[in-house]
């Protein structure tokens, strides 16, 4: 016979512990459970440490990471969410995000390396990704080897290089690197090859299916789009980002849960941004290269540039960023900035604004004469990272600069 349930032992489990002001103030409504109708959205889980059922769950943990979350500095319900669609973009198993594009480039190659290891490198990279390589690797005993973009498939390696680093197209020159070529050599010699697709996107170029072993973007650029959020992403085979993972968690890069879900919030609308301002800025090369002022006009699209047919092979689109060179150097090159209006004079790019810089004073400011050289980068340069306003209303700033610079 089933005994008849003690409504009054039952009345007093479902008590509270404490009743007063303060305990209630902390406790009351905090564990809700989930909605029966679900969010359409990723919530954000703001909290810095999750709450465990029982002591025997902590032992659990190491096992059940994928469903178990302990504390943000390892992982996080909403930057969970926006790796698994970041991964899902670049064609890969997984992916990792950070709290910036250099934090997940230097993890990476923190995590990769050792001491006495060789690293090849281009010699034309984004300025802080080559301070990285040039000035802080060494101080731990990784050796880096620059070598040009055109050459870093043939040219002999140090014996045993454990990594290849390149970045295509290359910032600010727009130049690429044959990833299938490099990573075939890369395979022969054993080496990973990490990728930097940060001017091309998940849209244009899928680096892991040409053979790279990572692919690594700035996400504050083209993938959030909209110049509010700063992160990284570092995507690949479980394999690769094992140690990536096991180091994130020692140093603390992971990207924050709000920007995750800004991030979230952006990839949304991706390939419809790109699309559009790769056609804008493929429209504005071919005027600048008719007009002739400028002394060179730099974009993938134009059949003078010397990476056009690999592009076509490699890339689906030719990018919304675009290089001018102007007669006349650096001076040239900040009267013509000084005289834009609608160009925002910004460093960063990839937002739905258009944005100009100079890149010796920018991104690649501390090189060397002969490592800009090296790099291909030139002081008349100007970056343009073009955004998503009319083609008519850019191309009409861009006319009015040029004739007064």
């Amino acid at each position: 016979m089933a005994r008849t349930p003690n409504r009054r032992v039952e009345a007093r489990r479902r008590e509270p512990l404490g009743k007063g002001l303060a305990t209630l103030a902390v406790h009351a409504g905090a564990e809700l459970p989930p909605p029966a109708t679900p969010p359409l959205d990723v919530p954000v889980y703001r909290a810095s440490t999750f709450r465990f059922s029982s002591a025997a769950a902590f032992g659990r943990y190491p096992d059940e990471r994928g469903e178990l979350y302990l504390y943000t500095r390892y992982e996080n319900p909403t930057v969970r969410a926006v790796e698994r669609r970041l991964a899902a973009l670049e064609g890969a198993e997984g992916a990792l995000a950070f709290g910036s594009g250099m934090a997940a480039i230097s993890t990476a190659l923190f995590a990769h390396l050792s001491a006495g290891d060789s690293l090849v490198a281009s010699s034309a990279l984004y300025g802080g990704s080559y301070r990285l390589l040039r000035d802080v690797l060494p101080r731990f005993d990784v050796s880096p080897l620059f070598l040009e973009p055109d050459r870093i498939a043939s040219a002999p390696w140090p014996s045993g290089a454990r990594l290849v680093y390149v970045e295509t197209p290359i910032n600010p020159t727009l130049r690429l690197v044959d990833l299938r070529a490099l990573s075939a050599r890369c395979r022969e010699e054993g080496a990973l090859l990490f990728v930097d697709g940060t001017f091309g996107s998940p849209v244009l170029q899928r680096p892991l299916a040409l053979g790279a072993d990572l692919v690594l973007e700035s996400a504050t650029k083209i993938l959030g789009g909209h110049s509010d959020l700063l992160a990284g992403v570092a995507a690949g085979s479980p394999r690769v980002l094992g140690p990536i993972a096991a180091l994130r968690r020692a140093l603390g890069g992971i990207l924050s849960p709000d920007d995750a879900f800004q991030l979230a919030r952006s990839l949304k609308t991706l390939p419809i941004r790109v699309e559009r301002q790769c056609r804008s800025a493929a429209d504005l090369a071919r005027r600048l290269e008719r007009d002739r002022r400028p002394e060179r006009v730099i974009h993938p699209s134009l059949r003078s540039h010397p990476d056009h047919a690999l592009a076509r092979r490699q890339m689906s689109g030719f990018g919304w960023m675009l290089t001018i060179a102007l007669r006349g150097g650096l001076p040239a090159a900040r009267r013509f900035l000084d005289r834009l209006e609608l160009f925002a004079r910004a460093t960063s790019l990839g937002g739905v604004e258009s944005v100009a810089s100079i890149p010796v004073d920018t991104s690649h400011v501390g090189q060397s004469p002969g490592e800009l050289r090296r790099a291909g980068v030139t002081p008349g340069m100007v970056r343009l990272s073009i955004g998503l306003e009319e083609p008519d209303d850019l191309w009409r700033d861009l006319d009015r600069a040029l004739g007064r610079a």
